[in-house]
């Protein structure tokens, strides 16, 4: 039974979120934004055609579970929004990327994570880096076997899909496709991990994604459209700056040790990268204050 509030968007009181959230372990959950009028077809059709265009990733809908060399580019369709208005026959798979650039968007992201922070910050702040992706894909879709480096919440708008999770074999498969992420592969994989779990997402079912968890969809006989959010706690944060860290030592053919080999090694490279973020962040204001003075 859910024992969510009513009027809820995101409704995972009732449910085993928070313990599963805790365990980094996929769990369902309910949610009430299959009417929001921000994610119907016309709406997300305009919204693809007004991003901008490296916001907008599309492919073909049917594709190999398995495509290890990559992720799709970016921009490749100069009218994205007329695909997802005919997506019954387009035959396509598309994802729009960082919706909060939109305002309406960026405050519906908000609404509903800001339901869901209570439920797994364990200290102020521990929520970070928010954003949002839509997904619409055509009949009988695929998305290639997987992995993500944020927390996800995937929520089903339209259609239906299988979401199945899987294991990686061992400690090192996995060290070595996080690897590979960081050296470019965008988190597709080189081989199909055994099966743990599906979910069966229809509107008004989610599922969270855990970080670095191997997953892969199959869609329904009708199109599809799906919503995720995605945020950061401060310890997948630290994990990236590490990995990132690692990723610049290995283009000067260095072996550096993976995270959590070394927590005083961890902790210098968390803050080397800090350090770095910052002073480019400082650069790009100079170079925009520039910019506004002619």
């Amino acid at each position: 039974m859910w024992n969510a509030p009513v009027g809820r968007l995101v409704r995972v009181e009732g449910t085993d979120f928070k313990g599963s959230f805790a365990a980094r372990r996929p769990t369902e959950y309910r949610h009430s934004l299959q009417d929001h009028p921000l994610l119907e077809i016309a709406a997300i059709a305009d919204l693809a055609d007004r991003l901008a265009k490296h916001s907008v990733v599309s492919e073909r809908a049917v594709k190999p579970l398995l495509v290890p060399e990559g992720g799709p580019p970016r921009g490749a369709e100069p009218r994205p929004g007329d695909l997802i208005r005919d997506l019954e026959n387009s035959d396509s798979w598309l994802t729009l990327l960082s919706i909060e650039q939109d305002p309406a968007y960026a405050r519906l992201v908000d609404a509903c994570l800001e339901e869901v922070r209570p439920e797994i910050e364990r200290f102020p702040g521990d929520m970070r880096r928010r954003s949002g992706f839509i997904f619409v894909s055509s009949p009988n879709s695929v998305t290639p076997a997987h992995f993500d480096i944020e927390h996800s919440l995937i929520m089903q708008i339209m259609g239906s899909k299988k979401l199945t999770f899987g294991e990686f074999s061992s400690p090192k498969a996995r060290e070595h496709e996080v690897t590979r992420y960081w050296d470019g592969s965008h988190g597709r994989i080189e081989s199909l991990p055994s099966e743990s779990i599906s979910y069966d997402l229809t509107p008004a079912v989610g599922a969270y994604i855990p970080p670095i968890t191997p997953h892969w969809v199959h869609n329904g006989d009708a199109p599809s459209v799906s919503v995720t959010l995605t945020f950061f706690t401060r310890d997948t944060d630290d994990d990236t700056l590490i990995q990132s860290f690692n990723s610049r030592l290995r283009k000067f053919r260095i072996s550096p040790k993976p995270p959590g080999r070394s927590t005083a090694m961890d902790r210098a490279k968390v803050a080397a990268m800090r350090i770095y973020a910052l002073r480019r962040h400082l650069r790009r204001g100079d170079v925009e204050v520039s910019s506004r003075s002619h």
